[in-house]
């Protein structure tokens, strides 16, 4: 179903649903890779392979642009698959957004400290979440060295893809539940 949509590089559909299904068992795990989309150039499937996980994974929250208190506060409240695209316009010059997202990687580190309010109390923030990145570029090092990379190109005019459309999800649902069956029958086996 993922083929259908993309042109990947060899075994990246089958990355992507693994990945897909890593995130309905993200708890059990102790790390969490992140998976990024990377393209040289726009027009090259980034957001239509966003918008496919944003079918197969639990709790997806899309987003094109995100503060760094956002993300944790967002991770922190409801434990979402974060879905980032766009990352190449506010990513590489935020800091805090990628030690935030760099966090994340390891379960037993993913929390950050804030303080807030009048009385300015320090806060521990959840940062641990599966996360998927789209950009065009090169992901900084450190996400990079936490991520699974999916180098896309732009389509040939030989290449013969279906357009994704969001009208049209059913097959992704019914692998989606398969998916959420399989894990709530072996999560803690």
């Amino acid at each position: 179903s993922i083929k259908r949509h993309l042109v990947l590089p060899d075994h990246a559909a089958e990355a992507m649903a693994l990945w897909a299904a890593y995130t309905f068992v993200h708890d059990a795990s102790v790390i969490s890779p992140r998976l990024a989309f990377l393209s040289p150039v726009k027009r090259c499937g980034k957001t239509t392979a966003l918008s496919i996980l944003q079918q197969l994974v639990p709790k997806p929250l899309p987003l094109s642009n995100i503060s760094p208190a956002a993300v944790f506060r967002s991770i922190d409240l409801a434990a979402p698959t974060l879905l980032i695209d766009e990352a190449d316009t506010f990513l590489r010059d935020n800091d805090d957004l990628r030690g935030i997202l760099n966090s994340g990687h390891n379960k037993s580190l993913a929390y950050v400290i804030r303080t807030g309010g009048n009385d300015h109390i320090p806060a521990k923030f959840g940062t641990w979440a599966p996360v998927a990145i789209a950009m065009i570029g090169k992901l900084p090092d450190t996400l990079e060295d936490r991520s699974i990379v999916v180098p896309l190109k732009r389509k040939k005019p030989q290449d013969n893809v279906d357009r994704f459309r969001l009208d049209q999800t059913e097959q992704f649902e019914i692998i989606r539940q398969k998916m959420k069956r399989w894990s709530d029958d072996n999560f803690n086996s």
